[in-house]
């Protein structure tokens, strides 16, 4: 692919996901030329449709691969990792896929003298809190997918690269195959409560205000660690309502949390006895009926990052590119 003088050329790793494919297009319209390293070219052929845009089939495996894409490249958008598992995936799996796949993407950066990479990390990596939870807040991981991007992390941090880390909480819009398209799911079938008075808070963002954080840092060459969000964090009642509304379907109705948590706790005992997984356990009720909300603050005072799209918007986007009748 030709190269226009003064052009950006940027890799992106993960890039049929729900947020690379966001990314891969806003990188083409901002005028960059885009190397989308992707596991399955007939997959991604998609992301040809923008111009500038370059597939290389690879896996976070192939370091030469990936040295190879990663070649007269300026920023690395760093996406790929293994997310959305079954609760009984070994470690093994996060640490090949996140870790390992992590520090042979630093190793290719640094043979190409990449200026900036921009890791994709999550709020997994703290532990779990009603408080709101800044990126100084103590780190300690409760799953091996947070152990493993916490680990993610420190390799950039601590290697020659110009490293930026995003921090995302959960993350929604069209092609999210996550928690929020089940729960678009699960409403739309009727088989959704709200636990408790649903006033509960959930920080959120939409992959539109992760794209665009994206582009700030790099734009800024930011480096440094910032959690993103949306605006304002939504109560468990207005995300289920918008859902519920936006698909037509009625509100979902409310439940009683500490009746629900004694359920939770006996699924839990029949799951460990049985080895068979129930659709309700005590950890999924605790999940929905806490506080879950992290601070933005950091991005948006240093680089003047302003999330464009709430709630409604990124919800109602999705469910007509994923939910149609």
């Amino acid at each position: 692919m030709s190269r226009e003088p003064g052009q950006r050329v940027g890799l992106v790793t993960g890039a049929t996901g729900c947020i690379g494919r966001a990314l891969v297009g806003r990188l083409s319209r901002e005028g960059w030329r885009v190397v989308a390293l992707v596991r399955n070219l007939a997959q991604a052929d998609f992301l040809t449709s923008w111009p500038n845009v370059e597939l290389v089939e690879g896996d976070l495996a192939e370091r030469v691969r990936i040295a190879g894409a990663m070649r007269n490249c300026e920023v690395v958008f760093h996406l790929a990792a293994k997310v959305h598992a079954a609760p009984d995936t070994p470690p093994s799996e996060f640490i090949r896929a996140n870790v390992e796949g992590t520090r042979n993407v630093a190793a290719a950066a640094i043979e190409n003298q990449v200026k900036q990479v921009v890791l994709f990390s999550t709020v997994a990596v703290y532990a779990e809190s009603g408080a709101v939870l800044d990126e100084t807040s103590a780190t300690l991981p409760a799953t091996a997918y947070g152990l493993s991007k916490l680990e993610s992390e420190r390799i950039l941090r601590e290697s020659p690269l110009g490293a930026t880390v995003l921090r995302l909480p959960v993350v929604y819009g069209p092609h999210d195959r996550g928690n929020v398209s089940k729960l678009i799911d699960a409403i739309r079938r009727g088989r959704y409560f709200i636990v408790g008075d649903g006033r509960n808070l959930k920080s959120m963002v939409a992959v539109e205000n992760v794209v665009e954080a994206a582009l700030v840092v790099a734009n800024r060459r930011a480096m440094g660690t910032y959690i993103v969000t949306d605006a304002r964090p939504y109560s468990q009642a207005e995300i289920a309502g918008t859902i519920a509304e936006l698909l037509g379907r009625p509100t979902p109705k409310m439940l009683p949390r500490w009746p629900l948590l004694l359920a939770g706790r006996a699924a839990d005992v029949v799951a460990g006895l049985t080895g068979v997984a129930l659709p309700i356990s005590a950890d999924r009720i605790l999940k929905l009926s806490n506080n879950t909300r992290f601070s933005a603050s950091r991005i948006e005072r240093e680089l003047g990052f302003k999330p464009r799209v709430e709630l409604r918007q990124g919800l109602a986007e999705m469910i007509n590119q994923d939910f149609k009748p």
